[in-house]
């Protein structure tokens, strides 16, 4: 009964490991390595990578992260803006859906704080107050189209897809040579392991657990591999023309922790205090292009809607006590017993603010420095225009993908001189700085 039992045990194991093994693991790259050659060669349709390399490849390009709204293939990604004085934290959530398949979608959710800041010390009074939220992000990618050389045979090299085709195929027989190898040295070494080594338990399903973890480790290994090594192909011999993709951001950013303010009508009026929920919710839709001559641009078109009030829009004049003692101000009592200097005189009102956002980001080709362009247009009570110029710079680590961004920019204030007509430009200018750091690549 017992040599029954573990015969049962051994079989259960065993059996999924039929398809586990070396050749099977190189005949499924080398099936997804057929149907990029068997798509019929129309430029802008078909593929010089396969989907998962394509993933690889626009993480690589995909480097400039600024904001929530901007791409990430990276499982946890961090953005600081000083000039909105927020850092935010991000996870993308986002499950494997097979050995070869694009990236449709993203959901990520993270942690927003506010910090100390430069334009919103400066104009939002918001150096010192205590702000924390969470944002929740979903995307939805377009479909990958790619460009290159005509379809006729190689002249002078100049066929970028039979090109691709060559490397590819030198990248699968490298590939298995490497897998074959593996798999022999591990059947060698399971052969000198005996009872000794596993105590208690029966040596076939032993090696049979051991052998399901190998074959399991090698396809996820060389998956990964051949995406690795075709985006590195692409991106070292820029075999392609043009390729373009795009995606729509949908964000919303729900304040748990915020500031209260305390507002008096007037100078005889009483102050109270005000509880403001500055909720946001922002739609982008932003297109790359990715040229191996001219280099790379984004382009981003949005919107959002916030929910506002006087304050933020800079209605209400702030106060200490001593100025508000010294122009006549009857509630004094209230006033010197507040902790904080939120104290505004003004009317208070509560409304929903909705603007407009256009942004330009480019880098030269095999250039890391780029520009950036962003006009922003508000309307309704608050109705400001809003620009920023800036410089983006991308580091890149020993393995040659982006490891953070930088962005040095200047935003410009209140173009039109709608709160502020009597200041000069230079007075309604500010340095700021934009950081984006991704962490632990998604590979798929």
């Amino acid at each position: 009964m017992r040599c029954l039992l573990l015969i049962v045990i051994f079989y259960s194991i065993t059996s999924p490991l039929q398809s586990q093994t070396a050749e099977k693991i190189i005949a499924e790259l080398k099936s997804i390595n057929k149907k990029i050659i068997n798509k019929p060669c129309s430029t802008g349709s078909t593929a010089l990578i396969s989907n998962r390399a394509m993933n690889v490849f626009l993480a690589d390009k995909t480097g400039y992260l600024s904001e929530s709204g901007d791409l990430s293939f990276y499982t946890n990604y961090v953005t600081l803006n000083t000039t909105e004085g927020k850092l935010m934290i991000n996870h993308n959530f986002q499950k494997t859906t097979g050995i070869d398949e694009p990236v449709n979608k993203l959901l990520s959710i993270g942690i927003y704080a506010n910090v100390a800041n430069s334009l919103a010390a400066k104009f939002l009074d918001k150096k010192f107050e205590n702000e924390l939220g969470v944002t929740v992000n979903y995307k939805w990618l377009s479909k990958v189209k790619t460009r290159f050389t005509g379809c006729t045979p190689i002249q002078n090299n100049k066929n970028q897809q039979q090109a691709m085709d060559a490397l590819r195929a030198a990248i699968i027989h490298s590939l298995e040579i490497e897998i074959n190898k593996k798999e022999t040295e591990f059947k060698t070494s399971i052969h000198t392991i005996d009872t000794a080594d596993v105590p208690g338990q029966n040596i076939q399903a032993a090696t049979a657990v051991m052998s399901k973890h190998f074959y399991e480790n090698l396809k996820k290994e060389f998956a990964e591999k051949f995406a690795t090594l075709q985006a590195a192909t692409l991106t070292a011999t820029s075999n392609f023309s043009v390729i373009t993709t795009g995606w729509t951001s949908l964000t919303a950013n729900l304040p748990l922790v915020f500031p209260n303010y305390f507002i008096a009508p007037s100078l005889t009026g009483t102050f109270r205090e005000k509880h403001p929920y500055p909720l946001e919710v922002m739609l982008s839709h932003t297109r790359l292009w990715e040229s191996s001559q001219l280099g790379r641009l984004f382009l981003t078109l949005g919107g959002k809607v916030f929910f506002n009030n006087s304050k933020l829009g800079y209605s209400l004049n702030k106060t200490s006590f001593t100025e508000y003692k010294s122009r006549g101000g009857t509630d004094t009592l209230r006033l010197a017993g507040l902790k904080n200097d939120q104290a505004y005189i003004g009317q208070y009102e509560t409304f929903v603010t909705p603007s407009l956002r256009g942004r330009l980001v480019y880098f030269p080709a095999s250039s890391h420095v780029g520009i950036s362009f962003l006009l922003e247009q508000n309307f309704g009570s608050y109705n400001l225009l809003n620009g920023r110029l800036g410089i983006p710079v991308v580091l890149i680590n020993s393995k040659k993908t982006p490891a953070v961004n930088f962005e040095f920019h200047i935003l410009f204030y209140d173009m039109t001189d709608k709160t502020a007509p009597d200041k000069r430009t230079g007075n309604k200018t500010s340095i700021g700085l934009g950081v984006g750091i991704p962490f632990s690549r998604l590979m798929y």
